[in-house]
């Protein structure tokens, strides 16, 4: 990730962190159109994830 680049290490895995957690927990599926969310809401969700930690 860019940020890993940048060297926010602790950012990176916050995002990845979040990221893993929405789609194993809050999914009903990974396939397009299956999800259950917008792409706009999964967005959010994650952003809200981050935001919690």
């Amino acid at each position: 990730m860019m940020l890993e680049t940048l060297g926010q290490e602790k950012a990176a895995k916050a995002i990845e962190d979040s990221v893993k957690f929405i789609t194993a927990n809050k999914l009903k599926s990974l396939a397009a159109g299956k999800m259950g969310f917008s792409t706009s809401q999964v967005g959010d969700m994650v952003a809200q994830k981050v935001a919690d930690m």
